[in-house]
């Protein structure tokens, strides 16, 4: 399968569903740039620092949104974006794992899950979910590091120059 099909059933599907839209942008790629820079502000700044302060609940959050973030981008790239609402970090889980968690394996699904599942319970407090712990808190920062690092390779501009 070429990159070109790579879960391009899945966005279909996720249009078709009206989960996924289209956006109209003069440059998606300064879009994306856009996200991709507000990905790595909340990742320094926010998680960095909740995590040294000790909020290991404030700490796995902002690396989640970090790296949802850095999921937009290449949406953004596309010229897409989730619809809102009830699911839509479902459905950028879903499309992004689809196409990059081969290029990008901090975005293969399973990490993905993990990471919107645990969010959830830190951000809207459930009793019966276990606590995040220091370790945890560290594995969202490295997963959001690592996905920020694949998002930042698979849109840097190609090298020009003299072809050897």
């Amino acid at each position: 399968m070429s990159k070109a099909e790579r879960g391009e059933r899945t966005i279909a599907y996720l249009v078709e569903r009206g989960r996924l839209e289209s956006i109209t942008v003069e440059d998606t790629a300064a879009t994306a740039g856009t996200l991709v820079g507000r990905a790595l502000r909340r990742l320094e700044t926010t998680a960095a620092a909740a995590f040294a302060g000790g909020d290991v609940d404030g700490a796995y959050v902002a690396a989640y949104d970090a790296y949802r973030m850095a999921a937009e981008a290449l949406l953004a790239w596309q010229g897409m974006r989730a619809t809102g609402g009830d699911g839509s970090h479902m459905t950028v889980e879903d499309a992004v794992s689809a196409q990059f968690a081969e290029d990008i394996p901090a975005f293969a699904k399973p990490t993905f899950e993990r990471f919107r599942r645990t969010r959830h319970s830190a951000q809207y407090f459930d009793p019966d979910a276990a606590p995040i712990t220091q370790a945890d808190a560290g594995w969202a920062i490295e997963k959001a590091t690592a996905a920020l690092a694949g998002v930042r390779r698979l849109l840097a501009p190609p090298p020009t120059g003299p072809a050897g």
